[in-house]
């Protein structure tokens, strides 16, 4: 494992455990998030609210990491994120349900931090535990 994914790894690893200190460690100063999290400023305190966030909408949320790679700067990694949805996240209400759903980041690493991420997420998982009569919105 080289010292980039081991960054990428640290990354998770906060995000599972709720530690938003660690991001102070692990994110540049003047990392940017592509794109921001919905409602928060694309800042590093910005993200460390979204994670809080997170949590609180997802009772045992845990990022497992499915594969990496990783090259020069750059280090991708395509995950899977489950909890059981407690609280409304974004525009999705609450279903009470075990939910899973998947993404793929790519952090830009320099000097030891994380200077950029991309990010996606696939929120299907979502939709598939939308109650009944629950209207999609995205």
């Amino acid at each position: 494992m080289n010292t980039h994914t081991a960054i990428a790894q640290a990354f998770y690893h906060a995000f599972n455990n709720n530690d938003v200190s660690a991001f102070d460690h692990l994110l540049a100063a003047g990392w940017v998030n592509h794109p921001a999290d919905p409602g928060q400023p694309n800042t590093p305190a910005g993200f460390k609210r979204a994670v809080e966030l997170t949590h609180a909408a997802f009772e045992r949320f845990h990022i497992d990491i499915e594969a990496v790679v990783a090259e020069h700067d750059l280090v991708v990694c395509r995950i899977t994120m489950r909890g059981r949805h407690v609280a409304d996240f974004d525009t999705w209400k609450a279903s009470g349900r075990e939910v899973c759903f998947s993404g793929m980041d790519m952090h830009r690493i320099d000097a030891g931090k994380i200077q950029e991420t991309w990010h996606f997420e696939n929120f299907d998982g979502l939709k598939a535990a939308a109650p009944a009569g629950q209207v999609d919105t995205h």
